[in-house]
């Protein structure tokens, strides 16, 4: 348990940091036509056992025809023996597809549960900083009517700061948003060419 709380902590952190080190967009890519060709989300976990799982659909299809053909020929030739061992190679490869199907859409559940608790813990560094920011003003106001005019440059000082600190994070956060809006939007045409 501490280890999976462990895990979650520092996937968090990672996606923090990489939203810091840069400013997450896929229009921004040109080069690649505004493809996730590069991003972030590609060295996710989920997202490369999303992958592995829309192959193993792809190859259950094939299975499924071939097993279907092999069949078909097999009556059609009045095998019973070979054409039961179609039937039941049949069946696995249709029940092979059904799972592969389920562990997609719980791939990609997981993927989005990971992306909303990255947005939620955004959206909580935000109201930190706002919280700051009025906390200031309210010192800020306090020492200009007593008067303290050292203590006033200081508090102006770090106003400013704060309000760049909350321009950032908003900023930041409204990046992950969109970012995690476009890249389910491509992910979500890429199941729809396999499913």
């Amino acid at each position: 348990m501490e280890k999976m709380k462990l895990k979650n902590l520092f996937m968090i952190g990672t996606m923090v940091a990489g939203l810091l080190a840069t400013a997450p967009s896929f229009a921004a890519n040109e080069n690649e036509g505004g493809s996730i060709k590069g991003n972030r989300f590609l060295n996710r976990k989920e997202y490369r056992d999303m992958k592995a799982s829309m192959s193993r659909i792809e190859n259950d299809r094939e299975r499924i025809a071939f097993h279907k053909a092999a069949f078909k020929k097999n009556k059609e030739a009045g095998l019973k023996i070979e054409s039961h061992m179609s039937k039941k190679e049949l069946r696995k490869a249709k029940a092979d597809l059904k799972r592969d199907k389920k562990y997609l859409r719980i791939d990609k559940c997981d993927l989005y549960a990971d992306q909303s608790v990255a947005i939620h813990q955004a959206n909580l560094e935000t109201k930190a900083a706002k919280k700051e920011l009025r906390e200031a003003k309210r010192e800020l106001r306090k020492d200009a009517r007593q008067g303290n005019t050292a203590e006033v440059k200081a508090d102006v000082a770090l106003v400013e700061q704060l309000e760049l600190k909350k321009e950032l994070k908003a900023k930041q956060a409204e990046a992950l948003k969109d970012d995690v809006y476009a890249f389910f939007m491509y992910l979500d045409e890429e199941i729809d060419e396999v499913v």
